[in-house]
């Protein structure tokens, strides 16, 4: 089975999304694109924006690769967090597996990621559970991809708020990846913590060139006080002030090395 027909990844594909908090009848629409494509000489970078309004809200990253689909970043806002090392969040064989683990850090914060496949609940539909630990506490997401579409409905349970998101409207088309060299991996083997893994860290593409690297923020932190905001990023510079984010110039490829793409 071809794994991106449950996350189709092309640029101009666009997902409208209904969103409601839980035990409230506000809501919003989001919409997602695929504004930017990357290619390298064995995977594939790309770039979505979430729009409210038409304002852009945040950005996130996804890369493919030859044993399935990472998530990269995210951006929120101006502040900019790198995962390290990049997450699997859809391996290649994932419709065989039942779970997959992830262990490194979201920004500057030591984080553990469970997912766990609760296989086909619906024609065509894959559910997928994830459950992220780190000091902010535990959440659960619980995402459901189906074939040709991607995500059609996403439920999430934070320590900061719930909420519901509901496909309304898509378009999507599918990439040519026939350049890579796909090749399945088991459970224990995503990212086991071995000195010769030939997995990608921060430091393997430059497309965050200049962007300051701060502690993980949960969007919803957002919502916090001004002055108690200033006080978290104050304390996160305090804690690692030499934690910059750079790249060697010699591992981009075809794109302009000075090219700000956030």
């Amino acid at each position: 089975m071809s794994f991106w027909i449950y996350f189709p990844l092309n640029i101009k594909n666009f997902w409208i999304y209904k969103t409601q908090e839980k035990f409230s009848n506000d809501y919003i629409y989001t919409k997602v694109v695929i504004n930017e494509k990357i290619p390298f000489s064995d995977k594939v970078i790309y770039i979505c924006s979430y729009y409210i309004d038409d304002e852009e809200i945040k950005k996130e990253s996804y890369v493919v690769q030859r044993d399935g689909i990472y998530i990269y970043a995210k951006k929120i806002e101006n502040n900019l967090v790198v995962f390290d090392p990049i997450v699997p969040f859809l391996p290649y064989n994932f419709e065989r597996l039942d779970w997959w683990s992830w262990e490194g850090k979201t920004g500057l914060i030591p984080t553990k990621i469970l997912f766990q496949n609760k296989k086909i609940v619906e024609e065509n539909v894959y559910k997928i559970v994830y459950i992220e630990e780190n000091k902010y506490g535990k959440s659960e997401y619980c995402i459901f991809l189906k074939k040709n579409v991607g995500i059609v409905r996403e439920e999430a349970e934070t320590p900061f708020l719930g909420y519901i998101s509901e496909l309304t409207d898509y378009d999507v088309s599918f990439d040519d990846f026939s350049f890579i060299d796909f090749q399945s991996v088991e459970s224990e083997e995503i990212y086991s913590k071995k000195e010769e893994d030939d997995t990608y860290s921060i430091y393997d593409f430059q497309d965050y060139q200049g962007e300051e690297v701060i502690d993980y923020i949960d969007e919803s932190e957002f919502n916090m006080e001004e002055n108690e905001e200033n006080l978290l990023i104050e304390d996160l510079t305090q804690e690692d002030s030499n934690q910059d984010l750079y790249f060697e110039e010699d591992i981009q490829e075809g794109e302009d090395e000075n090219e700000n793409r956030w």
